[in-house]
């Protein structure tokens, strides 16, 4: 009986092991199994994947910029297909300053649009030549087919991102190789777009990206070779020379919603935008013009209205270069912010103002063409220019910078010593004093600022005033040499030797007459308005009572040929004979002091040599004003 209960002992354990053995087996297949499941299911690489698994440098903002073995991707959303924006190019680094100064844009920048077509993606060029005012849907249905934007470039998509909200595509070519709209050779520079260029990729490559919430930045470092050749002559000035520029090219993303336009017309002086103008109430297509201005809008409309002092939402605000001269930068900063006076008086506090470079600002790029700057530019060209880049849909200035270049110096000094030594002692040397010189610099910049808020030159503003109220003392305290420092209208060569003792004043106004007028006109809200039109009806009235006043005048600026003799350059006073006369016994009297006035800091004649042409110049300018009143007898 023992020996049987043992027996079923062992079989049942053996049962039992067995079990557990099988029972292991299954759980070992099973787990293999599901292994096995696992691996099969595991998700396949993306090409979004693949294309950016290795390590590289990302840019976060409006679009994601992925630079990846000297290539560079744009991750661009989706939603912002068909927003309309800016590429500007503007010059960082270069071997040679005459094509181009640090600081200065090649070309107008590109007004643009993505579009996406199948598997590619397009840059479309926007045509914003036309204006519409009261129009039928079936006339701007007609304008749009007959104005679709050109293709610019195209570019295949390389992948979507994860949730398929972008699309990844290369843009290396844009960025790094010559594009003509974009390039280095600015027509700024003194080679004034003679340059015939040849890229050289090879040299060539990309630099830093960043990208923010309305713009992104992109670096290149681009080498060429070029040569120039002297337009009248045909003959070759330069040869294949090596070149190489670090370019900004930056892009913009405008407002969905552009600034309401201010219509100008041909009496005031503001840079314009052309448009071509159609509508059902006109039998034609009449071209109109926009006046180039910035967004100054009260930050409390109510206030303003009730004639109280306000900020503006968002002053106009200049960056000056690090870069200036120690001695320059005070009379840099009064250059910018005197405007402010002007706007003051419209009712905004501070509209103006003159900012040193930020250093706590990670957004900051003196070459993205989100800041406005005034440039410093070592080079021998004496003169400063304000260029201005616009919104092209409305007119808004979106930018605008001043290059001062080294020589503006020399400029001052010729002309202090030509227009004024007959009656300043101090100006009767090589090296004219700071006191002057600077202030001098200062009215050159406020000069060049003008441009930069929409202004161009009045060249009648000094033709309104009377000869003879040039050499009165409280006359020209009050109003200076003319009625607008945006005339050619320089310092007092009206003034004779002793006037300076006598009180006369021998530079232009901080500001004149004219400036207020047109200040008050260009940036004071019409709030009123609901449609450019609207207000136009106001502003047009503004001109039309102002104009029966010569003194808010205004005259072009004229460069083939003069037609207008009150609107010359350089001159001074209502008769040009007069002014001229007193001009011409000046620079006698100069000439005959030249060699005692300057003999001792002279040793090698540069100095008098250089001036007495500068002497017979100035001479030539006074028979030109002379010329263009009296003419000649046949």
């Amino acid at each position: 009986m023992q020996k049987k209960i043992l027996v079923l002992m062992l079989c049942a354990m053996t049962v039992v092991a067995t079990s557990q053995a099988r029972d292991k087996k299954d759980r070992s297949e099973k787990k293999t199994e599901k292994a096995d499941s696992s691996a099969s299911e595991k998700p396949k690489e993306t090409d979004y994947d693949k294309l950016l698994k290795k390590p590289h440098d990302v840019a976060k903002g409006m679009i994601t910029l992925h630079k990846i073995d000297g290539k560079l991707y744009f991750e661009f959303p989706l939603e912002l297909f068909g927003r309309q924006m800016l590429l500007g190019s503007v010059v960082s680094e270069t071997s040679d300053n005459l094509s181009g100064v640090p600081g200065s844009k090649s070309n107008e920048p590109l007004f643009i649009t993505f579009t996406k077509v199948g598997d590619q993606v397009q840059i479309r060029q926007i045509n914003s030549d036309n204006y519409t005012s009261g129009v039928s849907q079936n006339m701007l249905s007609s304008l749009d087919k007959n104005n679709i934007p050109t293709i610019f470039r195209n570019f295949e998509i390389d992948a979507y991102n994860p949730d398929s909200t972008a699309v990844v595509f290369n843009v290396t070519d844009l960025f790094v190789g010559h594009v003509k709209e974009l390039s280095p050779f600015s027509y700024l520079g003194a080679y004034g777009g003679a340059a015939k260029e040849s890229f050289k990729k090879e040299l060539s490559y990309l630099g830093a990206v960043k990208s923010f919430s309305d713009n992104l930045t992109v670096k290149s470092t681009l080498s060429y070779t070029f040569s120039v050749t002297d337009p009248a002559t045909k003959r070759t000035i330069i040869s294949d020379s090596p070149f190489t520029a670090v370019m900004t090219r930056t892009l913009v993303l405008l407002d969905e919603e552009p600034y309401r336009p201010r219509i100008t017309d041909s009496r005031m002086s503001v840079f314009p935008t052309g448009k071509y103008l159609y509508s059902d109430d006109e039998q034609r297509v009449k071209v109109i013009y926009f006046a180039n201005r910035w967004r100054l809008e009260p930050s409390d409309p109510e206030a303003w209205q009730r004639g109280e002092l306000v900020a503006p939402k968002k002053p106009i605000v200049f960056y000056i270069d690090p870069d200036f001269p120690e001695k320059w930068k005070p009379a840099l900063f009064e250059g910018v912010s005197q405007w402010s006076e002007l706007f003051a008086k419209i009712g905004f506090k501070d509209a103006v103002q003159a900012l040193p470079y930020p250093t706590d600002d990670p957004e900051f790029d003196p070459d993205n063409i989100k800041y406005s700057c005034i440039r410093y530019a070592p080079i021998p060209i004496a003169n400063a220019m304000g260029p201005s880049w616009v919104d092209p849909r409305s007119g808004e200035i979106l930018n605008a910078s001043v290059y001062v270049f080294h020589d503006v110096i020399k400029m001052l000094n010729r002309m202090l010593f030509t227009q004024t030594a007959q009656a300043d002692a101090r100006v009767r040397t090589v090296n004219i004093p700071d006191e002057v010189i600077l202030d001098g610099l200062r009215y050159v910049l406020a000069h060049e600022v003008g441009h930069c808020l929409g202004f161009m030159h009045n060249m009648s503003s000094s033709s309104v005033i009377p000869v003879d109220s040039l050499r009165s003392p409280s006359f020209t305290a009050k109003y200076g040499t003319t009625t607008s420092i945006m005339d050619y209208a320089r310092f007092n060569y009206v003034a004779q030797p002793g006037d300076m003792e006598r009180g006369v004043k021998l530079t232009p106004p901080r500001f004149g007459i004219y400036d207020e007028y047109a200040v008050k006109w260009l940036y004071t809200p019409v709030l009123s308005a609901q449609t450019p039109e609207e207000e136009y009806r106001i502003t047009s009235k503004w001109i039309t009572e102002a104009s029966a006043d010569s003194v808010y005048r205004y005259g072009k600026q004229q460069f083939r040929a003069t037609i207008d003799p009150k609107s010359q350059m350089e001159d001074l006073g209502d008769d040009a004979v007069k002014a001229s006369d007193y001009g011409i016994k000046n620079l006698k009297y100069i000439l005959a002091n030249l060699n005692d006035w300057c003999a001792a800091e002279d040793e090698d004649f540069s100095f008098r040599s250089s001036m007495y042409g500068d002497i017979v110049n100035q001479y030539v300018t006074y028979i030109t004003h002379i010329y263009a009143n009296v003419g000649v007898s046949i």
